[in-house]
């Protein structure tokens, strides 16, 4: 009977130290990710909602799941100003994760998985100067139960001779936080309306 009591204890600390493990483990790697978008994206701080994804989980939420989809690249000074108002409002409304995917290597090399997503994307996306469909960026969607609510890439085709820093303005900036906000609500009563149903 003593054995079996200390065979019992010797499971359960292994057990527990396992679990105490990965608990600190999954901490460890969101801590490592936050850091990582924050030093790609520099106008973004580390208390940030951005969450890495891969095309594949970005094709479940546009096919069943809900979630707010960032397309973009840290090349772009584009994609560097529009994450960190998108942050800022973001989480202010109460979102807490933007399933993020730095599109521009599967662009690039139009893959299958990339043909997946224009085809999901083909009422929201710009035609290139070869008239092909192509994500421009920033490209943000919002998604609920796997159906797009609201859509945003409006800063995708500016003009080369502007620049960011000098498009976003304070009445841009106001502009860009009042659209997310409407965006935000869309998604709360596309969910209201599915729960009174």
């Amino acid at each position: 009977m003593y054995k079996v009591k200390i065979i019992l204890i010797t499971i359960f600390a292994i057990v527990g130290a396992l679990l105490i493990y990965k608990h600190f483990e999954k901490i460890r790697d969101y801590e490592e990710k936050v850091d990582m978008f924050s030093s790609e994206y520099s106008l973004v701080g580390e208390d940030n909602i951005f969450s890495y994804s891969s095309i594949d989980e970005i094709l479940s939420i546009l096919s069943e799941k809900t979630g707010v989809i960032f397309l973009c690249t840290p090349d772009s000074d584009w994609c560097q100003y529009y994450s960190k108002y998108l942050n800022e409002t973001l989480k202010d409304a109460g979102i807490e994760k933007i399933y993020y995917l730095n599109i521009k290597d599967e662009r690039d090399m139009n893959t299958a998985k990339y043909q997946k997503l224009l085809e999901k994307l083909e009422n929201y996306v710009y035609k290139d100067d070869s008239n092909n469909t192509m994500i421009f960026m920033p490209d943000l969607t919002f998604v609920r139960n796997g159906v797009i609510v609201a859509h945003d890439n409006d800063t995708s085709l500016i003009a080369s001779d502007v620049i960011a820093s000098e498009y976003y303005t304070q009445a841009k900036i106001n502009d860009f936080k009042n659209r997310m906000y409407e965006y935000v609500n869309k998604m709360n009563q596309v969910e209201e309306i599915g729960e009174n149903e």
